[in-house]
C-alpha cells in the first residue's frame, strides 16, 4: 500500500495534484476537510475557511490533535486499495501520525508556487468565495494558516516537492512524472 498527500501553501495547487492523480489512475481519495464539512454543516454553520478553521480546532480539543488523521487512518486500512490519496493534511502532527502509521509507505509532497503574486492571481481566478477577494486577504489565511496548524513545519517533512510556477501543461508534466518516479 501506498500512501500520498500533498501540503503547501494555499491556492499552490496541492488539491489539483491530488485529484489529478485521482481522476487519470482511478485511485481512491480521502480529504481531512470533507470531514470538517460534514461536521461543520452538522453544527449548522456556513462553509467558510474560518468556520472550518474552527470546526477543526472545535473537534481535535474534544477528541484530541489526532481526530482527523485517525478517521482517515481507519478509511483507508478499511479500502484494501493498494495506493490512496489524502488530502488536507496541515500541521506536522498529522504528518507524523500518516508516518507512524504507513511508514515508508507514506509519501508527502509538498506543492510550491515560487511567485505570491502568481498564486495570489490563481486563487483569485478560481473564484472560491472561501479565498476571499484581495492579496492581502489571502495572506491573512496564510499567516492564519501558519498560526494554527504550522503548516511551514509541516512542508519541510515532506519527501518530494513539486513546482508549480509554469502552465498547466507543466504542471500535468510534473504530477505524471512523480506518478512514474514514485507510484507505478
Amino acid at each position: 500500500m501506498k500512501v500520498i498527500a500533498a501540503v503547501g501553501k494555499n491556492g499552490t495547487g496541492k488539491d489539483f495534484f491530488l485529484e489529478y492523480i485521482r481522476d487519470k489512475y482511478a485511485l481512491p481519495m480521502v480529504s481531512i476537510g470533507d470531514i470538517a464539512r460534514e461536521l461543520a454543516a452538522r453544527d449548522g454553520l456556513e462553509l467558510t475557511r474560518e468556520n472550518l478553521h474552527k470546526t477543526s480546532q472545535k473537534y481535535m480539543g474534544q477528541f484530541g490533535q489526532t481526530f482527523f488523521p485517525e478517521q482517515i487512518v481507519k478509511k483507508i486500512r478499511e479500502s484494501g486499495a493498494l495506493v490512496y490519496l489524502v488530502s488536507g493534511i496541515r500541521p506536522p502532527s498529522d504528518v507524523q501520525f500518516f508516518k507512524d502509521a504507513f511508514g515508508d509507505d507514506f509519501l508527502l509532497v509538498d506543492i510550491v508556487i515560487s511567485d505570491d503574486e502568481v498564486r495570489y492571481a490563481r486563487m483569485l481566478a478560481r473564484g472560491s468565495a472561501r479565498d476571499g477577494n484581495s492579496a492581502e486577504k489571502l495572506r491573512e489565511f496564510d499567516a492564519g494558516e501558519e498560526s494554527k496548524f504550522h503548516t511551514s513545519e509541516s512542508e519541510k517533512l515532506a519527501s518530494v516537492t513539486i513546482y508549480n510556477d509554469g502552465g498547466k501543461e507543466d504542471f500535468f508534466a510534473a504530477i505524471e512524472g512523480f506518478y512514474e518516479a514514485h507510484v507505478k
